[in-house]
């Protein structure tokens, strides 16, 4: 289980982020209003390539891998007639606050819980202070 989440893509802000990985994972457009919260965790699992389940290799190797993430409250609009989600997600749950403490043992990351009970707590920033420089978007090259 995991809330939206993904990459930003090249030339996009962290809000068209959001609003794209929401609009791919539950096929619903998202507009946030606020920031709840910017996230670090770090976990190791299998290096690439390795299945699932799978053990590290016999040197014991692992990928350490540190998460970066910003959470976001808003509004979610109704889900898009015909629109698929994206590969890897099999389907869209809504879940109250208990069936999500009760299923903590099924989160993808510490972070899932941790980002619902912050929100749950109020905690709110303004959008303002994410900022996109303009060469986000036209790429500046130093004189």
């Amino acid at each position: 289980l995991n809330n939206p989440a993904g990459h930003l893509d090249p030339g996009e802000s962290l809000q068209q982020a959001v609003e794209r990985e929401v609009l791919e994972e539950t096929a619903r457009a998202f507009v946030p209003d606020a920031l709840v919260g910017v996230y670090l965790a770090r976990f190791q699992r299998p290096p690439s390539g390795a299945r699932i389940g799978e053990s590290p290799n016999d040197e014991g190797d692992v990928e350490d891998v540190t998460y970066l993430r910003f959470a976001f409250r808003g509004s979610v609009a109704d889900p898009q007639p015909g629109r698929a989600l994206d590969e890897g997600i099999v389907r869209t749950v809504w879940m109250t606050p208990e069936e999500v403490r009760a299923s903590v043992e099924r989160h993808r990351s510490p972070l899932v819980l941790r980002c619902i009970e912050d929100h749950l707590a109020g905690r709110r920033f303004p959008l303002e202070m994410l900022q996109a420089h303009p060469s986000l978007y036209a790429p500046w090259i130093p004189g």
